[in-house]
Order: C-alpha cells, then sequence, then structure tokens
C-alpha cells in the first residue's frame, strides 16, 4: 500500500503533462486545419442591419427581405443586451421579449421561423435601441458560426477547465506526501481555476446552442466572478505561517459583498452586474494587497516564489487595465480574453509555485520517514527497536483478537564477552535476531528491548500455533550450533491473551523468560 502511495503523485504529475501536452497538440492541430465551411457557413446567414428609427423615433428598426435560401430549420437569432424587442413576419408578430432581472447580457434568443418559403418575406424587428445583432439562417449553420465566433473563449474555458482537473489531481496524488496545510493551498487553486472556466464559459455565448438558461448562466457567471477573488485570497492565506489580518479583512468584504448583492437582486433593487463595479474596486485592492505582501516576501524565505508570482501579477495587471478598459469604454467586445490571458499567465505562475512547495514538501516527508525509521530500528539487528514498542504501546495498548508476546533472552551472553570478546557476543545477538525474525517475521512484529532481550508481538493466533513457532525457533538455533564454536542458547517465555494489554502480557511473558532461565541453569549445573 504504501508503495503504491509513493508512487501515485510521479504517476498523476506524468498523467497531468500527458493530457496537457496532448490538449496542445489538438488545439495547434485544429488551429491550422483549414475552415472548409466558412465560405459557405457565410453564404447560408444573413445578418440584419438597423434600417434606422420609425416615423416617430420610437424604435430602431432591423428589416431584412429574405432571400431565396433553402434553410432546412429557419430561425432568427437575436443577442439582446436585455432590450426588449418585437419580431415580426410580413407584419404579423412572432415573439416579444421583455427583459427580467435575470437575464444575460449576451443572450442568444432563437425564434424558429416558418418552414415554408421564406424566399420574398420580410423580417422585421424593432427595438428601443441599437444593442441588437440580429441573425437569420439555419439553425445548424448559426450554431457553426457562434461557435467559431466564440472559438476563443471555449479554447480558454477548455484550458482552464482541464488545469483544474489537473491541479485537483494533483492534490490527489500528493496527499499522502504532503501537509494539510498544503494540500489546502492546491484546492484553492483548483477551486480558482474552475471558477474561472466557469466564469468564461457562462459570461460568453459559448454554451448558449445547447439552450442553457440564460437566468443561470446570468447567476453562475456574476458569482462565479465575485468568488474568485475569495479563492486567491485562500490561497495565499493558506500559504503563509501567520495569517494576515488585512488579507482576513479583505476576504471578509468579498464574503459581505456577495451577500449583499444576492440580498438586493432578491429583492429585486438592484441587479448583479449593476454591483460589479464595486466587486471591481474590490478586486483592485485585493490585488494591490497582495501585491504589497509579496514585495515583502522579497525580504523573506520565500524571495524565489515571490519573484515568481511578482511577474504573474504583472502580467495579470496589464490585462485587467486592458479588460476594464474594454468593459467600461471600448464596447466589451474583448474583456473576456483580456482578463483570461492574465489569469492565465497568474495561475501558471501559481502552479509552478504550489509545485514547487509539494516538491519542497515531499522532500520533508521522505526526511523525516527516514529519520523516524531510523529512530524505531535497531542498527545492529534491523529489528525494531525499544522505542517502536513503546510507541506502539502508547498507539495501540490493546492487541486485539486472541494474541500472545513472547520474550527471549540469550544465556551466557556475558560469558562469551569475556572469553571470545565482544564481537563474538555482536554476533550471538545478530544470529539470534536472524532466527526469531525468519520465524516470527510473517507473524508478527519483532523488537530488540535492548542488550539480549527480544519480544515478539503476535495477533489473531492459536495457542498451537505459538507452540509450533517456538518449537521451529529451538530447530532453527540447533542448526546454527552445528557450524558455531560458542553455541546459542535463548531462554524463551510467552503469555497468551484476549484483548489483553501489551504491558501486562509483556510482564507475565518476561516472568516465564526469567523462570525458564533459571531452569535452564539449575540443569546446565546438574549436567
Amino acid at each position: 500500500m504504501s508503495k503504491i502511495r509513493h508512487n501515485s503523485f510521479p504517476t498523476s504529475c506524468f498523467l497531468g503533462i500527458l493530457a496537457l501536452a496532448g490538449f496542445f497538440v489538438v488545439a495547434f492541430l485544429a488551429l491550422r486545419s483549414p475552415l472548409s465551411c466558412q465560405p459557405k457557413l457565410h453564404q447560408q446567414l444573413i445578418q440584419i442591419e438597423p434600417a434606422g428609427p420609425t416615423e416617430d423615433g420610437a424604435d430602431i428598426i432591423y428589416q431584412k427581405i429574405l432571400p431565396d435560401y433553402r434553410w432546412s430549420q429557419p430561425v432568427c437569432a437575436v443577442t439582446a443586451k436585455r432590450t426588449p424587442y418585437f419580431v415580426y413576419l410580413d407584419g404579423m408578430l412572432l415573439h416579444k421579449y421583455t427583459p427580467g432581472p435575470f437575464d444575460h447580457g449576451g443572450m442568444i434568443h432563437w425564434i424558429p421561423l416558418p418552414e415554408t418559403e421564406l424566399a420574398g418575406h420580410t423580417l422585421t424587428v424593432s427595438a428601443p435601441s441599437g444593442e441588437l445583432t440580429v441573425l437569420a439562417g439555419d439553425y445548424g449553420d448559426l450554431t457553426l458560426y457562434y461557435l467559431n465566433a466564440n472559438a476563443a473563449a471555449l479554447i480558454f474555458s477548455g484550458l482552464f477547465l482541464l488545469l483544474g482537473i489537473l491541479i485537483g489531481l494533483l492534490s490527489m496524488g500528493a496527499r499522502t506526501a504532503i501537509g494539510v496545510k498544503r494540500l489546502q493551498t492546491l484546492r484553492y487553486l483548483s477551486g480558482l481555476v474552475l471558477l474561472v472556466s466557469l466564469w468564461i464559459s457562462m459570461d460568453s455565448a459559448a454554451l448558449q446552442m445547447v439552450h442553457i438558461s440564460g437566468a443561470i448562466m446570468y447567476v453562475l457567471a456574476m458569482y462565479a466572478f465575485m468568488t474568485m477573488p475569495i479563492f486567491m485570497i485562500q490561497f495565499y492565506r493558506s500559504m503563509m505561517d501567520q495569517d494576515s489580518r488585512l488579507l482576513c479583512l479583505i476576504y471578509r468584504l468579498h464574503l459581505l459583498n456577495l451577500c449583499i448583492c444576492g440580498l438586493l437582486q432578491i429583492l429585486g433593487v438592484a441587479q448583479l452586474h449593476q454591483m460589479l463595479p464595486l466587486t471591481h474596486v474590490l478586486m483592485i485592492v485585493t490585488l494591490l494587497s497582495l501585491l504589497r505582501l509579496l514585495v515583502t516576501w522579497l525580504h523573506s524565505a520565500f524571495y524565489r516564489q515571490a519573484r515568481l508570482m511578482l511577474s504573474g501579477f504583472g502580467a495579470l495587471g496589464f490585462c485587467c487595465a486592458m479588460g476594464f478598459l474594454d468593459y467600461y469604454l471600448w464596447g466589451k467586445r474583448s474583456y473576456l480574453i483580456y482578463f483570461s490571458i492574465g489569469i492565465l499567465l497568474l495561475v501558471v505562475s501559481l502552479l509552478a509555485v504550489s509545485i514547487d512547495y509539494v516538491y519542497q514538501e515531499m522532500i520533508k516527508s521522505s526526511q523525516m520517514s527516514y529519520y523516524q525509521k531510523m529512530a524505531n530500528t535497531d542498527l545492529m539487528t534491523q529489528l525494531d527497536s525499544r522505542t517502536a514498542f513503546e510507541e506502539r504501546v502508547r498507539l495501540s495498548p490493546i492487541l486485539k483478537g486472541l494474541c500472545a508476546c513472547i520474550v527471549v533472552d540469550i544465556n551466557n551472553l556475558k560469558q562469551a564477552n569475556d572469553t571470545m570478546g565482544h564481537s563474538a557476543g555482536d554476533e550471538l545477538i545478530c544470529t539470534a535476531a536472524e532466527c526469531i525474525l525468519s520465524v516470527f517475521n510473517s507473524l508478527g512484529c519483532c523488537y530488540r528491548m535492548g542488550g539480549d532481550e527480544f519480544a515478539v508481538l503476535l495477533q489473531n493466533i492459536t495457542e498451537s500455533q505459538v507452540s509450533r513457532a517456538l518449537s521451529e525457533l529451538e530447530l532453527c538455533i540447533s542448526r546454527r550450533n552445528l557450524t558455531r564454536s560458542f553455541p546459542l542458547s535463548l531462554a524463551v517465555g510467552h503469555a497468551m491473551g484476549q484483548d489483553a494489554s501489551i504491558e501486562q502480557m509483556f510482564r507475565e511473558a518476561d516472568a516465564k523468560m526469567y523462570q525458564n532461565k533459571s531452569e535452564m541453569k539449575y540443569r546446565a549445573i546438574e549436567l
């Protein structure tokens, strides 16, 4: 199981890199492929331009005499930026739209046209302003047209979705090697990236070809955009050893902004898009606060990560400035692309920092595991040490089920040290450990308690199994003694129990071991 966990992180990284490389290859081939259907596409749909206001000046008229095109599923597609309008065919009302409080700003309305000969018929759309885009044609052609027009948004949304999933897989693969705090850092970054993907797909018209409700798209787009700074703040807070009161305050302000905007929308006082300037101001304050934090990190242990994140922040700041200019001054044509590029560059820098953090934590974790193993292993015999035995008693003082404790002690070790030297005594200890390990390793845990004393803990074992194992131990010692100048002799005592205390069984087995040692000395004297 530990081997599987150890290999899960590099496997996840390899699969993630492979999937990302595959995405870029597919995107590159798709961009290089010729658009053979594009000339035909532009011939099969009609864009109706405004003809001017009516005689009383009340409405802008979009009017077109339909040409002789064969449309299998004729529709009129109107993109309305919360603007009411009416659709007429030869003066007959086909559709009437009045914007609701949850309507999406770039919503596409699909108005079916009669499946009759439409050549020579007049299609008219009237609205109080010129903020409409009116197209007529076959439903399939119009769908391809909108997909082509929103290709950039679809690519960015898919890229962020893929990155979010990969970062989530990275956190799952590394969860056994990093701490809870670093795991939260990766999860906040994954949540941020997935929110960006949701915001791009909902705020653009990319998904309206599958007739997703405009109200759902509007709410998801607004809340995803307003929630992104929260995940960004939490990402940085999870990286810090000590929490920042400034970031904590800004985090609460964003939560308060979410609550207030939602409440005002529910009460009908204001709509979510009307409160976007407040969210934009909070986002600028957040970026400046994080920038100030990163500048202070340049003079700390985080200077390497800070430099990398500052480069991402510089790109984000430039792209956000262009996006805000487009949103407020240039007609909201490309703000999604500006924001997407900036956030992508920031996410790449944050991902690089996160991977570096994960790598450092994995090194620390492996070092700690190595030191812990060294502390819990007896270097001479490679059995578990007394420290490991005491830790086992502390964590699990009760052995469940039918269990046993065996205590083993070497006889005449002092005599071997005195007559043959301490190296011979050490060799005697190692031989005893090898025999104990060969018999009991598959049955339980073996410990060297210190000096020439050993202990074995067995679970889910019967008295007959213990007796058979002790006989195998005697046989192993007898075989070893055939080639030894100084024979190995062990005194053994064991205790059985049911859901028994390890300490109690150890004391009982230890007492029986000393009794066995006395009996063996008495028999040796008689001989």
